[in-house]
Parts: C-alpha cells; structure tokens; sequence
C-alpha cells in the first residue's frame, strides 16, 4: 500500500467530479483577447457580406378555385369525397407554379430581355423565387413572387395567375375541335384513327382508347364508381352462373344488372362528351379559376436578415473559437496552475507558486538569478519568503535539516529556487549551506561570481578537507560549495563514503543544508543524493512540465524510498492565471500589502563582500 505525503488529502480516482463552471469562465477570460479577435473578425465579414444582399420585395396574386363538382356525392358520402377535393386543389397548386405555366410567364413578360439570360437560366430564378399555398381550408389561393424590383414582382405575379387560367381552361379542353369530331358513340369502337395532338404529335388509337384517354373520363368520380360497381356485379355474375342455370331468377337478374351498368357508364361518357364539345365550340367557356385580388407593386421590401446574419456570424464564432480553446485546453498535458494537479489527477503536496519574471530590469545576471535578495518586496521575494514557510512546515525541523532540489527535466528553475531558497532561509536567521551537486551544468559559481576551481568533486575525488571548500557569500548567513572540475563520472563519486561524510560533517556546522542536484529524468544523480539525505523538492515548470511526466517521476522517487516534501510550481504567470483559485487570491494580496508606494524610494541593494 503506497503511503500518501502528509498534507495531502486522498481522493478517489473512480470519484465522479462536478462540471467545474468557473474553470470554462476563467478560459473565456484568459483567452479574451483571441475570442474578441476571431469574434469581431466574422462579425466583420459578416457585415460586409450582408451589405451586398439586396433588399427583397414580395408581392402575391389571390385566386378563388370553384369546388370540383361531383354529382354523385349527393348519394355517396364516403372518404373519396373529402379526398378527391384534397387532392384535386393539391394539384391545382402544384400546377399554379409548375415548368409549364413560368416557362408561358417568360414568354409573355420578355423577361429575357430584363435578366439577359437563357429562358432554361430564368426558369430556374422562377423556380426559385415563386411559390404558391392555400389559405386554410378555403378554396382561396395566393400565388406569390420575390425578387429585388418591386414592380417586376407585381408582373410575374399577375403574369402566373393569368397563365395559370388560361392553362386550367385548356386543360378542360385537352383536345381540339378536329380531335371532338372523332367521338360520336356510333361508329366501331376498335376502329383504328390518327389524331394531331396540341403539340403538334400524331397519335395513332382505338376509338374505345381515345375516349378512355380524355381526362373528364378519366378522372369523373361517377364513372370511376359505376365501374367498381360493374366489376362488383360480374365477380357476382360469375358466382350465379356456377351454382344455377342462365335462366334463374338470380342469374337473370344479375346479367340485367350489368347491361344496366354498362349502359350507365355509356351514358355518363356521353355527357361528358357533348360538354367538351359545346366547350369547344365556345358555348361553355367559363373558367372554374378567377383573380379575386390582383397582386400590387410593394412599397416597403421584406425584413432585411442582415442582423440576424451577423449576430448569428458573431456568436457562431464566439461558440468555435471557445470550442477550440477547450479542445487546446484538453489535449494540453502541462501543468498551468496548482489546480491542474487534481485536475489531472496528481495527487501531491503543493508547497507554493513562484512568479515569472515578466521583464527582467537588470542586465546584471546575478540580480535576475537572486532576485529575492535584490528586490526583498517584490512579488518574487514573498512567493519564496512563503515557500520557506511552507518548507518548514511540511515535516519537523530536524527532518528538514538537508533536503535535495531538482526538477523532472532541464530548464525548469530547479537551480533559481535552490539558489532563493537558501536566500530566504539565510535571511530568516539560518546559517544554511548551498551545494551545487549538478556537475553537469554548475550555476553556483557564477551567480556567486566565485572561482570553480575546486569545489564538490575536488572534495570527492581527493583528501581535501571540508572547510576548503566552504565559500563565503556576500549573503549573511549563506555558505556555498561550488560543483568543481567536470567529472567523467558524477554519479558514482555522489554515491561515495566521502559524500555521506561531507553531509554528516556539514550537519554539524549549518542548520540548513540545500543541494542543487541535475533533472531526474534520465539521469540518476539526484536519485542517489536523494535517497542519501531522504529528503526531496520537486520544482516544476509552468505551461512546460507534461502531467504524465510528473506522475512517472512520483513513481520513481515513491520506488528510490525518498519522501517527497512537496511542489514547487516555477514560472507562474501571475497575472495570466490570477483569475481563478490561488493564483486569484495571491497575486491580489500581493498587490494590496507588498506592492512598493511610488513615492517610497527603492533601497539600495547591499554591496558584495570581498571574497
């Protein structure tokens, strides 16, 4: 069973955790700027592309379409009546704006000559911009047009309407004068005739074909009833004729039923018939269609849709910009701030943030590398003023007394935060020594401007003693040994007797002994010091560190037996991530009790002993 750090609060990982709201409003605010930018970018063109729609105007016809009459309702009432209405005024508004009627509005109106276009390419435009719909129930009917010149509008409009009748009446008629004078009932019914139809067409049909063809006959209700009534008597017939003989009652009756039938469905053609012929010879032309309100050139155009284009452009935006944020922010495996630790289910003890430098204002390297001692209220020297209170919290002093600083990869600041932390606990009263026990990359001897020709590996490798060297630094309170000559083989000398020697005798003489140590990942040194002193402080980088490089190195000191006093999180932004947790609270208390009066003078830094 692995035991958890002190401090730390064990969570469940299977635990199911709540929608953190406030962290997506922190993101908004983070990346205010680049959602403002993408937003204000399509809402941008957004408006330019709504300023060249033009304004639309709609106008519409009104027609009145008389009730089909079905003499046969009177003594059927069933379903079919209700609807063959349905049906019979669903295909008038289909024909209202069908190829046919725009291709005649075209024609008429000379709408090649106002769109300068092909009659294929202004049929599509019709197709597009008509519509017609009924009012509901009624039997009223609006033919409506859109297009960006009102009067031409109105045009097309009346132009449809009076397409539409003049189509509806020849429909009634279906066919010419010459094609009625082949329809007498006398005559034989197979005789074979040739017909020239409206479009010009030679057909060739059976007299019994031609009138079975004719649309009145073909679509009259009564017709279509008498002859679902003769199929009915002759499956009957049929019925009769196997069971008795053709002279029964039954049987007799049944054939008389037909003939009656058969006459009846003759008859009703006849009708139908003479009424194409009277329409023909002009004495019925009386359209079933009428114009109730013609359509008026419109005043005003329709409610523009440019706002409703932008707005949508502009929170369409908002919605992807956000969107790829919280995909980056998802796919983002570093940590940013010490809520990203549980949030990436680390389960370590936070020791405290430690500000990014965000302009440095000194050339002098030395003040940039021990900026906690040149600048004591600054921003940095209380983040490390309060890492040092944190540290001697985090175990009792006795255990505390040694501890190693390293980080999981190069460039993190482990050697910035060795260096300050042995600032600030020299400062607060401790004779603390700070080893630089990475001899792969010393720091030491150059922020302290001290010569390396001898240090750690000199004493190592030899029989210096340990006072030789011990550097003094211009800091009271704060002793050095600079990492020495390179060495072929750092980690070996590291894991010698003389080491545990030189940690024993310098117990003895510091309360506080720090050791810089190389990045754990990939190189063994800090582990072997670690596990000599039992004591570690992991810094990791802000917005650099993955979360799964974390975890493995937890693992690797939890396996090496070090205890692991905690986190340091370097290179925080501060002012980036101040709007949530306590980022939020620190750098606002910062700004309230440590920020400098702009009328107080800064002091002095304190000059350099003599070496």
């Amino acid at each position: 069973m692995t035991t958890l750090p002190s401090g730390v609060i064990p969570y469940p990982e299977n635990a199911d955790k709540a929608i953190d709201y406030k962290y997506y409003f922190f993101l908004i605010k983070k990346n205010l700027f680049v959602i403002l930018t993408f937003t204000i970018v399509a809402v941008t063109l957004a408006s330019i592309y709504a300023a060249k729609i033009p304004d639309l105007y709609q106008s519409s016809v009104q027609l009145m379409i008389e009730r089909p009459k079905i003499k046969w309702a009177v003594e059927y009432q069933g379903p079919e009546v209700g609807s063959y209405e349905a049906e019979y005024y669903n295909t008038q508004m289909k024909m209202m704006v069908n190829d046919g009627v725009l291709r005649q509005v075209i024609k008429d109106l000379r709408l090649e000559s106002y769109y300068l276009k092909k009659p294929d390419q202004i049929l599509k435009i019709l197709q597009r911009t008509t519509a017609a719909f009924r009012i509901g129930n009624s039997r009223l009917f609006n033919i409506q047009v859109t297009g960006v010149q009102p009067s031409l509008v109105a045009k097309i409009a009346n132009g449809l309407a009076k397409s539409y009748i003049r189509k509806n009446f020849e429909d009634q008629l279906f066919y010419s004068k010459e094609i009625l004078n082949w329809l007498p009932q006398s005559g034989d019914p197979e005789e074979t005739i040739t017909i020239t139809n409206p479009l010009g067409g030679v057909t060739q049909m059976t007299r019994r074909d031609l009138i079975e063809s004719l649309p009145g006959i073909q679509g009259d209700p009564t017709i279509k009833e008498l002859k679902e009534r003769l199929s009915t008597a002759k499956a009957e017939s049929g019925l009769q004729l196997k069971r008795y003989r053709e002279k029964h009652p039954l049987t007799v009756k049944a054939l008389a039923n037909i003939r009656f039938l058969e006459e009846s469905i003759d008859g009703e053609k006849k009708r139908i018939i003479d009424n194409l012929k009277s329409q023909a010879e002009g004495r019925h032309k009386v359209a079933d269609v009428r114009v109730i309100q013609e359509a008026h050139v419109p005043e005003a155009p329709l409610p523009s849709k440019r706002t409703k284009i932008i707005v949508i452009a502009g929170l369409a935006a908002f919605v992807m910009t956000f969107g790829l944020i919280i995909l980056i922010d998802h796919f983002d495996d570093t940590i940013h701030s010490y809520e990203d630790f549980d949030r990436r289910g680390l389960i370590l003890p936070f020791l405290g943030p430690i500000p990014f430098i965000r302009v440095p204002n000194r050339k002098d390297p030395q003040q940039q590398a021990l900026a906690s001692y040149y600048d004591k209220l600054s921003g940095i020297a209380e983040s490390f003023r309060y890492l040092r209170v944190a540290i001697n919290f985090s175990a009792p002093p006795e255990a505390l007394k040694k501890m190693v600083i390293t980080s999981c990869l190069p460039h993190e600041g482990k050697s910035f935060v060795s260096h300050n932390t042995a600032v600030s606990l020299a400062q607060d009263g401790n004779r603390t020594l700070l080893i630089d026990g990475d001899m792969r990359r010393p720091t030491v001897d150059t922020v302290f401007k001290l010569d390396n020709a001898t240090g750690l590996s000199s004493y190592l490798t030899s029989n210096l003693k340990f006072e030789s060297i011990v550097r003094e630094t211009f800091i009271e309170n704060l002793f050095v040994v600079t990492s020495g000559p390179m060495s072929p083989n750092p980690g070996e000398i590291l894991a010698s007797q003389r080491m545990k020697a030189l940690l024993e005798q310098a117990e003895q003489q510091y309360d506080r002994i720090i050791i810089d140590c190389p990045p754990l990942t990939g190189i063994g040194d800090g582990f072997v010091v670690g596990n000599m002193i039992g004591y570690l402080i992991l810094v990791v980088s802000a917005n650099k560190t993955p979360s799964d490089l974390i975890k493995h190195t937890q693992s690797a000191i939890e396996k090496a037996k070090i205890k692991l006093i905690g986190v340091v999180l370097n290179k925080l932004d501060m002012e980036k991530e101040r709007h949530r947790g306590y980022s939020k609270y620190y750098y606002h208390t910062y700004n309230r009790y440590y920020q400098i009066s702009p009328q107080e003078p800064q002091k002095n830094p304190p000059k350099e002993k003599a070496h």
